[in-house]
């Protein structure tokens, strides 16, 4: 009988001591990431300078990350319709969008239910002079020209899909109380395309654009104006003019970056913010970006996050000034 106890009493023994193992037993390893393609959406179109940029950077970083990577372009609302599509999707850094000042701007403007408390900043970029251009063949060769020759005689403009830098224009034109009409198009190729075709006579894009090449490689267009702070010197244009040397209340700036949906686990942030610093300062992204004047610019997930949020009061100035 007592041997019969014992027997129970190990048998025991060795189902608590099964149990024990069980729970001390190592939790499964979490599946490395990336281990499927990256979606990044573009809140413009084709042919734009955040497409262009992104599909530089997407040849290397499916390299540096060993998975494809799609670009999903999503134009229109200034580039926030990228930022809507991306809040539907699961906050596992395998879709991640465009992410820049001007699409930030546009949402205060548009009064979006999004904002930034949204995202999960990876960082910036690149930083982009926004550039007014005219057709050569138009009777003003200069920004004092054209505000002289728009003081009397409408002059077409076309808006590229850069909400921010169009709505700075506009406010341009009601500040001088010139005769500026704004022509829509969906991304700055679309507007470039029209400037070069003749359709427009002046265009805003970016440094970079066809409307850029056509201008300073070409000589098809007059550079007329710099938008945005600062000047063209470091891209070959020393001495253009820009909006602030006229006194204009509001100058837009162009900083391009991308952002995971926020509650991303933050070892997949980091996983990708390491990939796109890697990409950008690969030599020959480098090369890709120097060929069409463009200044790559990495600003790290927060300071880029504050440097947005410092241009918050800006759009809501531009904003009222507009609706007066």
């Amino acid at each position: 009988m007592a041997f019969s106890r014992f027997r129970g009493l190990l048998g025991a023994m060795a189902v608590a001591a099964v149990g024990v193992a069980a729970l001390i037993q190592p939790a499964p390893a979490k599946a490395a990431f990336p281990e499927k393609p990256i979606t990044i959406l573009v809140g413009y179109g084709a042919g734009g300078m955040t497409d262009v940029s992104t599909r530089i950077l997407a040849e290397k970083l499916e390299k540096i990350l060993g998975v494809d990577i799609i670009v999903e372009n999503k134009p229109g609302a200034g580039g926030t319709l990228a930022w809507a599509a991306l809040l539907e999707r699961p906050a596992d850094g395998y879709t991640i969008t465009s992410f820049g000042s001007s699409a930030y701007v546009t949402a205060i403007m548009l009064d979006r239910k999004i904002g930034l408390k949204d995202f999960s900043p990876i960082g910036s970029f690149m930083v982009q002079q926004r550039v007014l251009f005219s057709r050569k063949d138009m009777p003003f060769k200069t920004l004092e020209e054209m505000m002289a020759y728009a003081k009397d005689k409408p002059v077409t403009f076309a808006d590229g899909g850069a909400y921010w830098a169009a709505r700075s224009v506009e406010a341009f034109a009601k500040q001088f109380d010139l005769k500026i009409r704004l022509v829509p198009f969906r991304s700055g190729a679309e507007g470039s395309a029209a400037i070069l075709g003749g359709h427009v006579a002046t265009a805003e894009t970016g440094v970079g654009t066809g409307a850029w090449l056509g201008a300073t490689r070409e000589g098809k267009l007059n550079v007329l104006a710099v938008l945005s702070p600062g000047n063209l010197d470091n891209v070959g244009q020393p001495g253009v003019k820009s909006f602030a040397d006229v006194g204009a209340k509001f100058l837009p700036q162009m900083y391009y970056g991308y952002a995971a949906k926020a509650g991303t686990p933050p070892e997949n942030m980091k996983i990708l913010a390491a990939a796109v610093k890697k990409a950008l300062e690969d030599p020959d992204t480098e090369k890709k970006f120097k060929a069409r004047d463009l200044i790559p610019e990495w600003i790290a997930g927060e300071p880029y996050l504050k440097s947005l949020a410092a241009m918050t009061d800006e759009a809501k100035e531009l904003k009222a000034y507009l609706a007066k």
